[in-house]
């Protein structure tokens, strides 16, 4: 299904910032985003192998992201369930109940920065050794390029895990054989200076592509909020979904697993699900949870196994109940008439929207002009081959500053753009337009309605 579906809005965003660093753009410098920029490159590499933007390319890599994600999860549970179906459950929920695909095939850098993520927790689960706390702390160095909170959490669960596995250790040593203190200060010292070990191979890793970005913004370190969190999460907020109810409830069940069972996987499994499951915040929805619960259902999986077959099957049918409407409405959607729109195919309808308004927008400017998509739809940027002469691909109220607006309005006007392309269908679900009423009042001064394409219009400058 990978050429199944279309996405206008997140898909585009993507694959447009992708673009935008294979043109020679530089994140944070020449326009703006919400995460580290991992993705932005990679997708970005991918591209140029392929001799151009690809939203398969993209969403091939997301999908690898999701196998690799799936993998490790059973081979988290595996060892502590006599079943291997119960070891498949949390990767089988996550790529069918919380995986929107095809109807959103989302390439987000959430499939890789999760991936990651549970790759350094496999790591802190092997044989305890130095190697293995420097080899979670790269990866989580690797989860941190991708999406910022993701990798500062899970780089903490770590740390947090070490600390508490010294202490652990020192007490049952305190308490051996003679009763006499087995361990010496200068031990206790170096047991303490391995929770060291992780934090370094995550700088290590982060300072390789830090350093040229610092570089390249000439000292401008303000530009770089958005890499500790300094995010309008005003514009992003999504409140909870009735599927949030199987996170919590596989963090009930832990509790009640860890009162049955000492294996210390169980207690770092949990801590380190609690971790990730904290970057659900502030989209609370059913596709985050595919990023942000992964780890939690490995602890649901392990505790379903324990309890008597009543209790767990009633679990499971309650999950599949919970995220029926992901698969619903995947059946659905597979089940509409589809036409092909570039590459990809989607619902007639859209295809056709799509269709019509870039063959106008390539027929009203010329290759290499600028066009301005507003309120949040840049896909229409790749499909169209034209770039965008501001710094903000989403523009949805809220998401920008008043001086950020002002910005839009002088970008605009200095590079002469004549074409504007306005989503009706995205207005009306963001809403009454709060701060961008100013901007849009400018681009209503200026612009005149000259076409339409289904849910598209097209603006051509009048006052400009």
């Amino acid at each position: 299904m990978l050429r199944v579906g279309v996405d206008d809005l997140d898909e585009g965003y993507f694959v447009q910032q992708g673009a935008r660093v294979l043109h020679g753009q530089v994140p944070y410098v020449d326009f703006l985003t919400l995460y580290t920029p991992g993705l932005a490159y990679v997708h970005a590499g991918l591209f140029a192998l392929l001799g151009g933007p690809s939203i398969v390319a993209a969403r091939a890599l997301s999908l690898v992201a999701r196998g690799g994600v799936a993998l490790l999860l059973f081979a988290l549970t595996r060892p502590l369930v006599r079943n291997a179906w119960w070891a498949a459950a949390p990767g089988l929920l996550l790529v069918i109940g919380l995986d929107d695909a095809p109807v959103r095939w989302e390439p987000h850098p959430g499939w890789l920065s999760t991936l990651f993520a549970v790759l350094a927790v496999w790591c802190v689960a092997q044989r305890p050794s130095n190697r293995w706390l420097l080899a979670a702390g790269a990866a989580a160095g690797l989860t941190y390029v991708f999406k910022q909170n993701t990798g500062v959490l899970v780089l903490a669960a770590i740390v947090a895990w070490c600390w508490y596995a010294r202490k652990t250790a020192a007490v049952v040593s305190d308490h051996g054989r003679s009763g006499a203190v087995a361990v010496s200060d200068h031990r206790r010292f170096g047991a303490a200076a391995r929770c060291l070990l992780p934090v370094l191979a995550f700088v290590a890793v982060t300072l390789v592509w830090l350093i040229p970005l610092v570089s390249r913004l000439g000292g401008d370190f303000g530009a770089l909020g958005v890499l500790v969190g300094a995010v309008n999460e005003a514009s992003l907020f999504s409140p909870p979904e009735p599927t949030i109810l199987i996170p919590l409830g596989a963090i009930v069940g832990g509790a009640w697993l860890l009162r049955r069972d000492s294996h210390p996987h169980l207690r770092w499994y949990l801590l380190a699900g609690l971790a990730l499951f904290a970057t659900e915040f502030p989209r609370m929805d059913s596709l985050h949870l595919a990023w942000s619960a992964p780890l939690l259902l490995v602890v649901g999986a392990i505790a379903l196994s324990r309890m008597a077959w009543p209790w767990a099957t009633l679990a499971l049918a309650a999950s599949v109940v919970l995220v029926a409407p992901t698969w619903t409405g995947r059946l659905a959607y597979l089940a509409e008439p589809l036409a092909p729109v570039a590459d990809l195919e989607a619902p007639t309808q859209t295809a056709a929207d799509l269709n019509g308004l870039v063959a106008d927008i390539q027929r009203r400017t010329q290759p290499g002009e600028p066009i301005f998509v507003y309120p949040t739809s840049p896909l229409v940027y790749v499909l169209a081959d034209r770039p965008n002469p501001t710094q903000l691909d989403h523009l949805n109220p809220g998401a920008a500053r008043p001086e950020q607006l002002d910005q839009v309005v002088d970008d605009l006007q200095r590079s002469h753009t004549r074409l504007i392309v306005i989503s009706d269908f995205w207005e009306s679900v963001w809403g009454p337009p709060g701060a961008n009423a100013m901007l849009e009042d400018w681009l209503a001064a200026h612009y005149s309605q000259v076409a339409r394409d289904g849910a598209y219009r097209i603006l051509m400058a009048s006052g400009l």
